[in-house]
């Protein structure tokens, strides 16, 4: 595992390196996503300054909500999520094959390559929305930010799950960038108090595709009103991560190389 993070570390640097010879067009490429992820905060904004809001929810409440999702996408995305076009190009191109070959790991070796530097704005998005939501609510005890810590790690984990799953599907149906959209589209259910949708929708996002864990879960805990069921989240969670790998591993057994 030590090694892995070694090699994990030299390879990040040495694509903050490469993205940072063009400091212009990273700075550029940042700043346009992090408006992009700051578009739906927005839009709450205005809703609220406009008279209308979520029923029991202040605007604060749901920024905080928001702000979680964005600062675990903003973690996710440059690190992780890569893996999904950088699978789908590899299999596209013909050159997926040079990973196979390669020592280590296919799987590990899509992360590495697939680190995207220019995502850093939505980190950097994150952290600032959050640290703006966290001093506009009430505090929380010391216990309640551990148990926070610990579901924004598991928010982690469900991020890094869809991104399987989207990687995976590069096997099947090559050169389909679409599984973003699709990806986005499911998503925007976390960004929102679970109470607004119906008791279907609320099971559906917390037991079998544990949406509400992305944002609306670690924030609750931070608003001292977590909800009973939240350790169902915690078993979906660790379920839907382990399907995601697997199906990544059983998908690229259909892999047909590009050579003949």
């Amino acid at each position: 595992m030590m090694k892995k993070l070694k090699i994990y570390g030299i390879a990040f640097k040495n694509a903050l390196a490469t993205r940072l010879a063009y400091r212009v067009d990273f700075i550029i490429s940042a700043f346009v996503m992090l408006l992009f992820e700051l578009t739906i905060p927005f839009f709450t904004f205005m809703i609220y300054q406009n008279g209308a809001g979520f029923p029991g929810w202040s605007f604060n409440e749901v920024l905080l909500i928001q702000a979680g999702f964005l600062l675990c996408k903003g973690i996710t995305f440059p690190f992780f999520a890569g893996i999904v076009w950088n699978t789908i190009e590899h299999i596209r191109n013909g050159t997926f094959d040079l990973l196979l070959i390669r020592p280590l790991n296919p799987l590990f070796m899509v992360m590495l390559t697939g680190i995207d530097i220019k995502d850093l704005g939505k980190l950097i998005g994150g952290i600032a929305l959050f640290t703006i939501a966290v001093s506009s609510v009430p505090g929380s005890s010391a216990i309640n930010w551990i148990f926070f810590a610990f579901l924004m790690i598991c928010s982690i984990l469900v991020f890094m799950s869809f991104a399987f799953l989207m990687a995976a599907s590069g096997f099947k149906w090559v050169g389909n960038f679409r599984v973003y959209d699709i990806f986005e589209s499911l998503t925007a259910f976390a960004m929102y108090p679970r109470s607004i949708f119906s008791k279907a929708l609320q099971f559906l996002i917390t037991a079998i595709i544990p949406l509400a864990l992305m944002g609306f879960l670690p924030a609750s805990v931070l608003l001292n009103r977590p909800p009973a069921d939240i350790w169902i989240s915690l078993l979906s969670c660790l379920i839907f991560l382990v399907f995601s790998i697997f199906f990544w591993y059983r998908m690229m057994k259909n892999y047909s190389s590009a050579g003949g």
